[in-house]
């Protein structure tokens, strides 16, 4: 994950394989560890819980990775300045939006975000020794990839 020396699709590829495996475990462990979070009954349900709304697909699939990619290289930036490896600063730039998420959401959701931050970090900073540029695109392009599969698979509408 920290060498930048092979083709851009198959870094992609490797990154996102680790990112969607990585992410299943911790998902698994932590529903089965942490109780599920309570769930919001519309009034007008009939007291039957309501799925979430899917958010807009160009925001999740497009804005919010742009977004984030530059969130996490501000962090990214002030915490190279601190911290003595490429290693410590992803693993804290992971621990940093896991508790962000922890915060919005709940544990679980935190738990399950930490991982592929911490991908997302070791991404940028792989390709940030390129230049800047590459890191955000590379890290851009992997999130792009991610939320487009939940878009696939968890957003689309059931039939």
């Amino acid at each position: 994950m920290t060498r930048n020396d092979g083709p851009k699709a198959l870094y992609l590829v490797q990154a996102y394989a680790a990112l969607v495996l990585g992410t299943a475990l911790i998902g698994m462990i932590a529903v089965s560890v942490f109780s599920a979070p309570q769930v919001q009954v519309a009034a007008s349900g009939g007291g039957v819980p309501q799925p979430a709304q899917a958010p807009p697909v160009v925001a999740f699939v497009l804005i919010w990775p742009a977004v984030s990619s530059l969130l996490l290289w501000g962090v990214l930036e002030g915490l190279r300045r601190v911290l003595p490896t490429y290693w410590h600063v992803a693993g804290a730039a992971a621990l940093v939006f896991g508790g962000l998420f922890t915060w919005l959401t709940d544990l679980q959701g935190g738990l399950i975000f930490t991982w592929p931050y911490f991908i997302y970090a070791l991404t940028f900073l792989a390709w940030h020794l390129r230049s800047a540029l590459e890191g955000l695109v590379m890290t851009f392009a992997l999130q792009v990839a991610a939320h487009l599969t939940l878009s696939v698979l968890v957003f689309a509408p059931v039939r």
